[in-house]
């Protein structure tokens, strides 16, 4: 239940270890070897090693530095991480650099998008609403 744990495969399966509530907020930067499920408001950066998962309701001012990252609410600052999930309830205003990056239909950001090169890389469901090209 605790931690990140790999399968048969060698693939890491990310266990929420860490959960900061909708009527709860946090100043000052984050910083965790675990992952974490975000639904309230975070001012300050996060450096998460882990998986973050911020939910509809979550509101993070402050750059964000993790492996995997969902975002379903809204995230004021640069975000750098190897996998980006942007569901269709998202924003991010700042500059995004991945490596794999998903953006659903009605989801938006603000900002420039730099991926850095792999053989395997993919963009799924690309549509934004407020994007500034590179």
């Amino acid at each position: 239940m605790f931690g990140n744990k790999k399968d048969e495969n060698g693939t890491v399966n990310h266990t929420i270890t860490t959960f900061i509530g909708e009527s709860a907020s946090f100043e000052g930067n984050l910083t965790a070897q675990a992952s974490i499920k975000v639904d309230g408001r975070i001012n300050g950066d996060m450096n998460i090693e882990g998986m973050i998962v911020l939910g509809e309701t979550a509101r993070i001012t402050g750059n964000v530095n993790t492996t995997e990252l969902i975002v379903y609410g809204h995230i004021d600052g640069n975000v750098n991480a190897t996998t980006l999930t942007l569901k269709s309830s998202g924003h991010i205003t700042g500059n995004i650099h991945v490596k794999n990056l998903e953006i659903e239909s009605g989801a938006s950001y603000q900002g420039h998008v730099q991926m850095q090169s792999t053989t395997s890389t993919t963009i799924c469901s690309c549509t934004s609403s407020s994007t500034t090209p590179t």
